[in-house]
């Protein structure tokens, strides 16, 4: 299904997960930035006043930077909302197969949905407030009514084609890009490191030289190494590696299902682990 087909809670969870990562994101980038410039501003130790302003503003932004992430924690929110547009996915997913808990009777399973969602919203009700878009969109949507009103068959189809296969190849690329990121990033920090002590050698047989660069390639080692330690590369790569390999095993069940009871009880399975994957990752964030 297309993002526009869910619930309009889904969509505004989803937009401002994203808002909070970029703003995550920004201000870890500008404090790393600004500690790095610091680290050169000392290297060169310009004997004027105007370079020591420099320093010392450039310094206030770092800390400006510190004291933001620390009080507004927007990483905090990121996750809350993703793990938020998750859950309202999976029931959604559910509703329109009409797998558990939503297998009875139009009307019913109708009421029950909607219940679920005020039980979400119950539950993320500080969150809510900080929801900016979608707010006056359809929860329960005409698409879903409509893909809830296909046969078995065409529900069978749409859940492996549009949910199990657009998960795989999902996990599968974000497994190999991250993989790739670690690689580059990690060699990127041996070469930082490697750096610094060449240069910390070079001082010691020419120390009356000036501006050696050690404490810069220190404080870019220190970045690159904080920004690999915040986006996890590895960890991320090895979970979503793992939930690949779960959900193609989860895939060659797709089509087994020959009556309503085993389709509901295989969707119910299936967003089980694909909730599980997601509930671990947040709940390894949140340490």
């Amino acid at each position: 299904m297309e993002n526009s087909e869910f619930p309009a809670l889904y969509r505004s969870a989803g937009k401002l997960s994203e808002a909070s990562q970029r703003k995550f994101f920004r201000a870890l980038i500008a404090h790393l930035v600004f500690l790095t410039t610091a680290a050169a501003l000392s290297v060169v130790n310009h004997p004027s006043s105007y370079a020591a302003l420099t320093q010392a503003v450039v310094m206030l932004a770092a800390l400006a930077c510190s004291i933001y992430l620390f009080s507004t924690r927007p990483e905090k929110i990121w996750y809350s909302a993703r793990a938020l547009a998750e859950s309202i996915k999976t029931l959604s997913w559910r509703y329109v197969c009409k797998a558990e808990p939503f297998q009875t009777a139009d009307e019913v399973s109708r009421a029950a949905f909607v219940k679920k969602l005020k039980d979400v919203l119950k539950q993320n009700i500080d969150l809510a407030g900080k929801f900016t878009d979608h707010l006056d969109e359809a929860q329960l949507t005409s698409a879903m009514e409509k893909h809830r009103a296909d046969s078995l068959e065409m529900r069978k189809k749409r859940y492996r084609d549009c949910r199990i296969s657009d998960q795989l190849s999902w996990y599968t690329e974000k497994s190999r890009v991250n993989g790739n990121k670690a690689a580059i990033f990690f060699a990127t920090l041996i070469v930082l490191n490697v750096l610094a002590i060449l240069f910390a050698l070079g001082k010691i047989s020419y120390p009356a030289a000036p501006y050696w660069p050690t404490d810069i390639f220190i404080a870019a080692g220190a970045c690159v190494l904080t920004w690999m330690q915040a986006k996890r590369f590895s960890e991320l790569s090895a979970a979503y590696a793992l939930a690949a390999v779960e959900i193609n095993l989860v895939s060659l069940d797709a089509l087994k299902p020959q009556t309503l009871e085993e389709f509901s009880e295989f969707v119910g399975d299936a967003e089980n682990a694909f909730s599980r994957e997601h509930t671990q990752w947040v709940a390894r964030k949140d340490r």
